[in-house]
């Protein structure tokens, strides 16, 4: 009995001059891949860098890739080329795109459905934008399956389904696990613009306590400045964090600095923040990012206001019990994979 089938697309994600992918859509493709391969016959379509990086043996690379270093504007029409191409090869399939973007909602508005089935993932809403906001509601009314990461979401979409960005796979993250907390917070993935990362190091390098900044920079004059305004208590390193070493020091430490730029995170969901959550690491974050994501953690409200914190003597206690009991009630690996495998329900094919 042949397989239901079903197509994933990432047009968003892409690697660094070295291979290494930037950012989490690697590792979003390939859990939302466990979920469902065993249920559907997957094909993946990919940015050509990223095709290395995605476990499905039936990948395949957009014709005109998006590659690192490209102006917004070719990024636009690189993006909208594949998504073209998407919507020519898959007439009548179903289609998840779970790497989306605004300008992914304006391409299915103004595209034509046809027999297609349209999933999509929404981590944020676009309420600070009228004009985006209008598009993005108009293209939900052209979708069949829309998978919300948020319980606030809900609010403006009231037929979403409930999908956090990462499941709570306990035998993978217990290989991490670290009873013994160092004393240290660390800041890790990418580091761009988007991440108050000068504000970070001269409240750090004011209030003393260890600050370990790793991490692919997308400036090196960043970098540079960073390296030169930190004091010792700070380590500042710009390389790649492969999967294994990321979860260990998340792990291992007592914090994870999450120094977002409020105005662009406030209302979006965040990976790291659950992963903190499932490593057992308290994220340090501004107050309405953490409220949003409705995890506990050490909030501020300026991030220079963290030059004068205690933060050796702040009790985790009461944030990891909170943790545990997230992870039972709404992170559960085979409840998440079950729920994802229901709503994509597709005819067979051939």
């Amino acid at each position: 009995m042949n397989k239901k089938k079903l197509i994933m697309v990432d047009f968003w994600s892409i690697a660094d001059e070295n291979g290494k992918p930037i950012g989490h859509g690697g590792k979003v493709g390939n859990e939302y891949y466990k979920y469902v391969k065993e249920a559907y016959f997957v094909k993946h379509y990919v940015n050509q860098s990223m095709l290395s990086h995605i476990e499905n043996p039936n990948a395949v690379a957009f014709s005109k890739s998006l590659v690192l270093g490209v102006s917004k504007v070719q990024r636009i029409l690189s993006n909208f080329a594949s998504l073209r191409e998407v919507y020519k090869s898959e007439k009548d399939a179903t289609i998840w795109f779970y790497v989306p973007d605004i300008y992914l909602f304006l391409f299915i508005l103004l595209s034509r459905k046809g027999q297609r089935r349209i999933a999509v993932n929404v981590y944020e809403g676009y309420i600070t934008s009228g004009v985006k906001h209008r598009i993005f509601k108009a293209a939900l009314r052209k979708v069949d399956v829309v998978f919300v990461t948020n319980k606030k979401l809900l609010e403006d979409i009231p037929r979403g389904i409930l999908v956090p960005d990462y499941a709570y796979d306990e035998d993978f993250y217990l290989r991490f696990e670290c009873n013994e907390k160092k004393e240290q917070a660390v800041c890790l993935g990418t580091m761009n613009e988007k991440k108050k990362l000068k504000d970070a190091v001269e409240a750090f390098s004011q209030n003393g306590y260890p600050l370990y900044i790793i991490g692919q920079f997308s400036s090196k004059e960043i970098f540079k400045e960073l390296c030169a305004i930190k004091r010792d208590n700070i380590v500042v390193e710009n390389r790649y964090v492969d999967s294994d070493e990321y979860y260990r020091l998340l792990a291992e430490s007592k914090y994870c600095l999450i120094p977002y730029d409020a105005q662009f995170y406030k209302n979006r969901t965040s990976g790291v923040v659950q992963e903190c959550l499932f490593c057992d690491a308290v994220p340090i974050s501004h107050k309405e990012i953490l409220q949003f994501a409705n995890v506990k953690g050490y909030g501020y409200e300026n991030i220079r206001d963290l030059a004068k914190a205690s933060l050796e003597v702040f009790d985790a206690t009461e944030v990891r019990r909170s943790f545990q009991e997230e992870r039972d009630r709404f992170y559960r690996y085979d409840v998440i994979r079950d729920k994802v495998v229901r709503a994509l329900e597709t005819p067979d094919i051939g």
